[in-house]
C-alpha cells in the first residue's frame, strides 16, 4: 500500500472513531434526557391521582374540574394503582392488583421509585393523606419517544456513512498535496543515470522533512559526481 493511502486511511479511522464516539454519546444522552423526562410525567400523573382520589374533598369544585380535563391526557398503555395499608387497590373502578406486594413495599421503603421493564417505565410515590398513607404508582409505554429514537438511529447510521465517505475522499485529497514535493522528489531521482550525474533534484522552499531530503540527496550526488570525476581523471 502507497504511503498516501496509508495515511488517508489512518486519518479516516481515526476521524472516525472518534466521530462514532461522539456519537454513541449522544445518542444515549439524549435517550436518558427522553427517559427522564418521561419519568416527570409520570411522575406527575401519580401527583395528579393522589389529587383526584384522595384530596377532592379538600379542594375546590372549579380546581377538581381542572385537575381531570390534565388527567385526561392519557399517556400510551398507562396504568395507574392507588394503594391503602394493605396493599389493595383502592379508588379507581379498576381494582386488579397489577403490581406485586415487593414493589409496593419497595415504594414506601424509598419513599420514591423508578423502574423500567421493557419499554414500560414505573413511577411510584409514597403518599401521606388524612384517610391514611397510600402507594401511588403510574406506568406507561413512551411509544413516540421510541419511534423518535428508532428514527434518530436511523439518521445517526445515514450521516455517519456520509460523513466517513467525505472523511475518506478528503484524506486521499490531503494526503495527496502533502506528498505532492515527495512523488516530484520520486520521479526526478528515477532521471538520474550515471552519465548525468550533474542532474540535481529539485529542492523546495519550505523547511520540511521532504526539502531535507532532497538537499541530502543533492549532497550525496555531488560527492558522487567528484568521485566520476577523479576516477577518470586517474
Amino acid at each position: 500500500m502507497k504511503l498516501k493511502d496509508r495515511l488517508a486511511l489512518y486519518f479516516t479511522l481515526i476521524s472516525t472513531g472518534i466521530l462514532a464516539a461522539v456519537l454513541v454519546v449522544v445518542y444515549f444522552i439524549f435517550v436518558k434526557f427522553l427517559e427522564s423526562d418521561f419519568y416527570d410525567r409520570l411522575n406527575d400523573r401519580a401527583f395528579i391521582n393522589a389529587k383526584l382520589y384522595l384530596e377532592a374533598d379538600e379542594i375546590s369544585t372549579d380546581s377538581l374540574k381542572t385537575v381531570k380535563t390534565e388527567y385526561l391526557e392519557t399517556l400510551h398503555d398507562e396504568v395507574v394503582r392507588i394503594y391503602d395499608d394493605q396493599n389493595k387497590a383502592r379508588f379507581i373502578k379498576d381494582q386488579q392488583q397489577f403490581w406485586t406486594n415487593d414493589v409496593i413495599n419497595l415504594v414506601r421503603k424509598n419513599k420514591r421509585i423508578k423502574l423500567k421493564d421493557g419499554l414500560r417505565q414505573t413511577v411510584g410515590i409514597y403518599y401521606k393523606d388524612n384517610q391514611g398513607n397510600f402507594v401511588i404508582l403510574a406506568s406507561a409505554v413512551d411509544k413516540s419517544t421510541h419511534a423518535r429514537i428508532g428514527k434518530l438511529r436511523i439518521s445517526m447510521l445515514f450521516t455517519f456513512i456520509a460523513i466517513v465517505v467525505g472523511l475518506l475522499l478528503s484524506a486521499r485529497w490531503i494526503a495527496d498535496k502533502i506528498l505532492q514535493p515527495l512523488s516530484k522528489f520520486v520521479s526526478d531521482v528515477k532521471l538520474v543515470k550515471s552519465n548525468n550525474l550533474s542532474f540535481r533534484v529539485q529542492e523546495s522552499a519550505n523547511k520540511d522533512e521532504i526539502t531535507s531530503l532532497a538537499q541530502n540527496f543533492n549532497q550525496l550526488l555531488d560527492h558522487l559526481e567528484q568521485a566520476f570525476i577523479l576516477q577518470k581523471t586517474f
